[in-house]
């Protein structure tokens, strides 16, 4: 029930095109239903009769068929693809502007390759459920019935065949379904793993090539891929032994089929035409069940991917401003004051600060690699809050402060130098788009001259 309340959002803007798809999807089973009928008749009275003037208006009427058959397939793909598109587009926005909210607490929570994939592969995995089922939700169990309902009509006895094999099939498609979900959602975990260490590659390159590490990084991500590869063979090895499981069946069914019906026909208790058009209909149903069982090993996948991007959107964010009591102040003088500050990143965890207490303006720290000189000042623009004592600006709490107020306050240059993608000028003008074009002139000089001295 939360998950429809919450997905409900991304479905009523689009309706029209979730409930168009299946309908349009309608007219094709419906079409499928009625040629099989439409070629016995043929083969009964045309054929049999010698009778060119039936054939010909049955095959007209036919050609019609297949004609609305193809322009309902074509429109119920077309509006499957449009609701599944914009559902998943609409989700990724939402996604991602949670996770510009997160603190760096909750990312780290995640880690970064994790959050790629969530908003990447596993959002890719709902969209396939969602064309899927629209073009498979009324068809293959519409496509089930009417070939069922047709095949007892034209020969209740044949028909009893059936009756045998799909509990069988049901039976198969269950266990399928029990052993896919978890392996599906191990190959998304081993996934995460492999984009986190790509991540942390690619970001520190210059880093692994100065130590000249590169045999030690392959070997690692030779193991991370060896991981995702045996995990993704694990999974698929359910949806490959599906189709032959399916196949057998239906090669199975259709030689009971001819041999009891061919019986039958010696026995003039059926007419060949019927036979045709009833061993379409037993194809017909074993396909239903064939696309229904590839149906729920997507929703099995994608249900891994849900939950994974629930997880997402129901973590609590730690850093916020609601219930901050001085929203409106801006910070003036940008006097800084730690008052007894203890700092650790993981409840519970060994503290990377411990009762810091200072007051400056203008202050340098120095200190080794790890000794927490970032952590300390990344807790003056609240990027993680203190565990214990208070920071203050300007004689305020930091937390009473509104976070884009504090941060527009607050001016941080990184140890590490990052370019999003772009032009130079765009990278320049990401602080402040409304700068003029000297101010921009001269934040290309400053940048020039910090990459000389450095």
């Amino acid at each position: 029930m939360k998950q429809w309340k919450r997905y409900k959002s991304y479905i009523l803007p689009y309706k029209s095109a979730f409930i168009l798809g299946p309908l349009m999807m309608v007219t094709e089973v419906l079409g499928e239903i009625l040629l099989p009928k439409f070629m016995s008749m043929i083969i009964n009275h045309g054929v049999a009769q010698k009778d060119g003037g039936y054939i010909l208006k049955m095959g007209l009427v036919m050609a019609i068929t297949s004609f609305l058959m193809a322009a309902g397939g074509i429109l119920g793909a077309y509006f499957a693809a449009k609701a599944s598109i914009s559902f998943t587009s609409d989700l990724r926005r939402d996604l991602f502007a949670r996770v510009q909210q997160f603190s760096f607490k909750n990312i780290d929570t995640f880690s970064t390759g994790s959050l790629v994939t969530r908003l990447t592969n596993d959002i890719q995995q709902v969209q396939n459920l969602i064309m899927m089922g629209l073009r498979m939700m009324l068809r293959a169990p519409g496509m089930f019935l009417g070939a069922l309902v047709m095949a007892f009509w034209m020969n209740a006895e044949l028909a009893a065949v059936i009756l045998v094999v799909i509990p069988l099939l049901t039976a198969a498609i269950v266990w399928i379904l029990r052993t896919a979900y978890p392996r599906f959602t191990a190959m998304q975990k081993a996934l995460d793993t492999l984009n986190s260490g790509i991540q942390e590659v690619l970001t520190n390159v210059r880093v692994v090539k100065s130590f000249v590490r590169e045999d030690y990084e392959e070997k690692r991500f030779a193991g991370t891929n060896r991981e995702l590869k045996e995990a993704g063979l694990r999974a698929l090895k359910i949806v490959i032994a599906t189709m032959p499981v399916m196949m057998f069946a239906m090669n199975v069914t259709t030689l009971a089929v001819v041999w009891f019906g061919g019986n039958l026909i010696i026995g003039g208790r059926m007419a060949v035409g019927d036979l045709t058009a009833f061993t379409t209909y037993i194809v017909q149903i074993l396909m239903s069940l064939m696309m229904l069982s590839m149906v729920f090993l997507q929703s099995s996948r994608a249900m891994a991917s849900i939950r994974r991007i629930d997880e997402v959107l129901d973590e609590p964010i730690d850093l916020s401003d609601e219930n901050a009591s001085q929203k409106d102040r801006k910070v003036e003088k940008g006097r800084v004051e730690f008052k007894d500050v203890s700092f650790s990143y993981r409840e519970g965890g060994e503290p990377v600060l411990s009762h810091i207490s200072l007051t400056a303006e203008t202050i340098g720290i120095l200190g080794a690699t790890g000794s927490g000189k970032t952590s300390l000042v990344q807790l003056i623009p609240r990027l993680y809050d203190v565990t214990e004592g208070s920071v203050r600006v300007d004689g305020i709490d930091v937390r009473e402060y509104s976070l884009k107020n504090l941060r527009d306050g607050v001016g941080m240059v990184l140890q590490k130098n990052v370019l999003f993608s772009g032009t130079i000028e765009e990278n320049l003008r990401w602080g402040d788009e409304t700068a003029t074009e000297e101010e921009v002139r001269r934040a290309a000089v400053y940048a020039q001259a910090d990459s000389f001295v450095n």
